[in-house]
C-alpha cells in the first residue's frame, strides 16, 4: 500500500520524522517497506501490509496509529468535521436478505444539485498514491477509504427503483459494471454464491466488489444514495477472484473490517462530500445492524511478558504501549483486563498482546538464548519411522528420493480455486507423476552420466474414499546391460522391503512402458498395523553423511552428444587418448562447451587398443548448433590424425 507522508502529517500537529526515518521505524516494528519515492514536496512509502493487520493498517489512519506509538506523538483530535445533520426527510428503504453475508448496511440520501469536477487538493491526494481523481462524489468515497480503511459507494438515487436489497445473486443473473481506467464496463454473469446490492429491477452492484453502471454516479446525477457496509470477507474474496475484479474495496473487505467502522466511514464521507459540494443537503441515516459486534476482552498476566519474550520489559512501558494502541487497561490483583478496540481483530489471545508489546518495544532488545537441553528422547512416530526405513532400504539399492506435485491436471478431488489448469486436482495416484518423472529424467541421462534412473517417493494420494499413504518406485534402465532390465530391478527393489516383515510385493501395482517401469504400493494399512520394535529410535534414520557438494549453476539449454572411438598402439593409455581429444577441443575454443566426458568402451585387437569416449556439449547462454559441434569434432579428429591414430 502506498502511503503519503503529507497525508500522514494531517493526523499530527507536530512535524513527522523524514521519510527515511519513518521507513526505518516501520521496518523494525511494523511493516516491510518495499519502496520510497519523492513527489515534489511529498514522500511516498510503499509498505507491505500483511493480512494479520490489514483490517486496520490498509489506511492512513491505521499507519498513523503505528507512527503515534513509535514516535510518541499524539494523534490529532477532531481532525474531520462532524457529519452534516439532516435537512431533508428523504431516506432509502433497506433490506438485508443475506444476513450471513451482510453484517451491517448503512445508507443515506443526499441532494447535491450537480456533480462537480475534482478539486485540486483531492486530485493531489489521490494521485500521490497512484489513484486517479474522477469527480467530487467518487473522490470523496475514495479519499475516505484510503484515509480510514472503510470502503464506500454512492448510487444515483434517481436510477434506483424501489428498496435497496442485499441478497444472493440469482444464477445467470447479469450486471453491466461501471467503466474503469482499463476501459468501458463489461457485463458479467453471476452465480448463486455471489452477492449483490439490488433494487426492484435487479443488481446495481456486486456487493463489496464493483458497482453497476445503471445506478453509477455521472455528470447528470443530482441525488445520491450513499452506502457504507460490512460484508463477509470470504464471500467477497471468492467472487472477486472468480470474476478477476480485485479492487481496493474488495482488498479491504476480504481482509475483514470491523462492522463498527461502518458508521465512522459514513460520517466521514458525508463530511467530505459536504466540503466538496457545500450546497448538499442530507437525509436521515438508515442503519440496518442485525447482529452487533462484541468488543473483545482479554485477561492478561503481565508477568508472562518476560517469559515469552525472553527479555524484561518494564510494566509501565508495556502498559503505555498498549494504551497508545487504543487498548483500555484495567489493573486487577494479578492480571490486567484489556478492552481491545473493535478494529484490532488480530488481538484475541494473551499471546497476541505479548507480541504487540514486543514489536513496539523493539525486538532488538530480545537477546538470543538457546533453550536448555532435554534428557528425554523424542517419541518415535510409527508412520515416520517406517517411511524413513523404506527410503533407507531403497537408497542402499541405488534409489534417489523425489517429491512430486500434489496438485495435478486430473483426479477425484478438485480444488475450488486452482492456481492453474494443470494443478486443478489433488493427485489420485503416484504412478502418473512417477512415470513422467523417470521419462523426463531419462532425457538428461547422458548429461548426468547415468546408466539408469532409479527414484522413489513416499507420498499421499487423495480420492473419494479419503487420503492414503503410498510408495511409488520408478526405474528406467537406459543403458543396455546383460541381465539388467527395468522390471527386474523394480522387482528386486520391492523384494528388498521384505525385511520389514510383510510381503509388499503382493500389493504392488506395476506399469511398464518400454524401458520404463513403475510400481505403486499402498502403505496405509501396513502403517496402521506396523508394530514398532522395542529399540526403535530415530538414530540412523535419514542421516546421510555430510556432503561437500556445492550448488553450481546449470544450463537450461539443450545438449549435444558425440562419441569418438580411436585405434591406437596397444601401449596407448585411455588417458593419452583423452588428452589428445582435449587438446583438439581447446584448439577449437570450445573448452567451456564441454559439459562432461566419459570412457565407455575399451578393447584390444591385432596389437592395437580401442578407447571410446562419449562427450556431452552444452552452452550456458545459447542453444548449440550441429555446425558448431562439427567444427569442434573436426579439430579433435585432426589431433588424432596428427598422432597417426585411426578414428573408427
Amino acid at each position: 500500500m502506498k502511503i503519503s507522508r503529507n497525508w500522514l502529517q494531517t493526523f499530527f500537529d507536530k512535524p513527522l520524522p523524514q521519510a527515511a526515518e519513518l521507513a526505518e521505524l516501520f521496518t523494525f516494528h511494523s511493516f516491510e517497506v518495499e519502496g520510497m519515492e519523492s513527489l515534489g514536496d511529498d514522500d511516498i512509502l510503499d509498505i507491505k501490509v500483511l493480512p494479520d493487520r490489514a483490517h486496520y493498517c490498509l489506511s492512513h489512519a491505521g499507519v498513523a496509529l503505528e507512527v503515534s506509538v513509535l514516535t510518541g506523538q499524539t494523534l490529532k483530535q477532531n481532525r474531520i468535521p462532524p457529519a452534516p445533520t439532516s435537512s431533508i426527510e428523504t431516506s432509502p428503504e433497506v433490506r438485508i436478505e443475506a444476513t450471513n453475508f451482510c453484517r451491517r448496511y448503512m445508507a443515506r440520501c443526499a441532494e447535491i444539485g450537480e456533480v462537480k469536477s475534482s478539486n485540486p487538493h483531492a486530485k493531489v491526494m489521490l494521485e500521490s498514491i497512484g489513484e486517479r481523481a474522477i469527480n467530487s462524489v467518487v473522490d470523496a468515497t475514495n479519499i475516505t477509504m484510503f484515509d480510514m480503511g472503510q470502503p464506500l459507494h454512492a448510487f444515483d438515487a434517481d436510477e434506483v427503483k424501489g428498496a435497496i436489497v442485499v441478497r444472493a445473486a440469482r444464477k445467470d443473473e447479469k450486471i453491466l459494471l461501471l467503466d474503469s481506467s482499463k476501459g468501458p464496463g463489461v457485463e458479467v454473469s453471476l452465480l448463486a454464491t455471489d452477492h449483490v446490492i439490488a433494487d426492484d429491477m435487479g443488481p446495481i452492484a456486486i456487493a463489496g466488489v464493483k458497482g453497476g453502471k445503471r445506478a453509477g454516479v455521472s455528470s447528470k446525477t443530482k441525488r445520491l444514495i450513499i452506502e457504507s457496509a460490512s460484508f463477509d470477507p470470504t464471500a467477497v474474496r471468492r467472487t472477486a477472484t472468480r470474476l478477476g475484479l480485485r479492487s481496493e474495496s474488495s482488498k479491504r473487505y476480504e481482509n475483514e473490517i470491523t462492522r463498527e467502522m461502518t458508521a465512522p466511514g459514513m460520517d466521514s464521507v458525508c463530511a467530505v462530500i459536504a466540503h466538496n459540494i457545500p450546497a448538499t443537503r442530507f437525509g436521515p441515516l438508515v442503519d440496518v445492524y442485525p447482529k452487533k459486534a462484541v468488543q473483545t476482552t482479554i485477561e492478561f498476566d503481565p508477568a508472562t511478558i518476560e517469559g515469552r519474550l525472553g527479555t524484561k520489559v518494564p510494566l509501565a512501558e508495556a502498559k503505555k504501549i498498549l494504551e497508545c494502541m487504543g487498548i483500555i487497561v484495567t489493573e486487577e490483583k494479578h492480571a490486567w483486563r484489556l478492552m481491545i478496540p473493535f478494529d484490532r481483530l488480530d488481538l484475541t489471545i494473551p499471546e497476541d498482546i505479548t507480541e504487540e508489546v514486543g514489536r513496539m518495544y523493539g525486538y532488538e532488545h530480545v537477546k538470543g538464548v538457546l533453550p536448555p537441553k532435554t534428557d528425554h528422547a523424542a517419541a518415535v512416530l510409527p508412520t515416520f519411522y517406517i517411511s524413513e526405513k523404506i527410503k533407507n532400504i531403497l537408497a542402499e539399492d541405488g534409489f534417489s528420493e523425489v517429491s512430486l506435485y500434489s496438485l495435478v491436471a486430473k483426479g477425484e478431488v478438485e480444488a475450488a480455486y486452482p492456481l492453474a489448469k494443470d494443478k486443478a486436482f489433488a493427485r489420485a495416484n503416484l504412478v502418473d507423476g512417477m512415470m513422467d518423472c523417470i521419462q523426463k529424467n531419462s532425457l538428461n541421462a547422458e548429461l548426468f552420466g547415468l546408466d539408469a534412473v532409479n527414484v522413489l517417493e513416499v507420498g499421499h494420494i487423495f480420492g473419494k474414499s479419503g487420503e492414503r499413504t503410498v510408495l511409488a518406485i520408478g526405474v528406467a534402465q537406459i543403458k543396455k546391460v546383460k541381465g539388467m532390465k527395468s522390471r527386474q530391478i523394480l522387482d528386486e527393489a520391492i523384494e528388498s522391503l521384505a525385511v520389514l516383515g510383510q510381503n509388499l510385493a503382493q500389493k504392488a501395482k506395476v506399469i511398464e512402458k518400454g524401458i520404463y517401469a513403475v510400481a505403486e504400493i499402498d502403505l496405509t494399512e501396513f502403517l496402521k498395523s506396523y508394530a514398532l520394535p522395542a529399540n526403535a529410535s530415530y538414530k540412523g534414520l535419514n542421516n546421510p553423511p555430510i556432503s561437500n557438494n556445492k550448488f553450481a549453476k546449470f544450463s537450461q539449454y539443450p545438449f549435444i552428444v558425440r562419441d569418438i572411438a580411436v585405434f591406437a598402439p596397444e601401449s596407448t593409455s585411455a588417458e593419452a587418448v583423452w588428452q589428445a581429444a582435449e587438446t583438439g577441443i581447446n584448439r577449437a575454443g570450445a573448452t567451456d562447451m564441454l559439459a562432461r566426458h566419459s570412457l565407455f568402451d575399451t578393447f584390444k585387437k591385432d596389437g592395437k587398443v580401442s578407447h571410446a569416449y562419449r562427450m556431452v556439449f552444452q552452452s550456458m547462454n545459447r542453444t548449440l548448433t550441429d555446425d558448431e559441434v562439427k567444427k569442434v569434432m573436426d579439430s579433435v579428429y585432426s589431433e588424432m590424425a596428427a598422432k597417426s591414430w585411426e578414428v573408427r
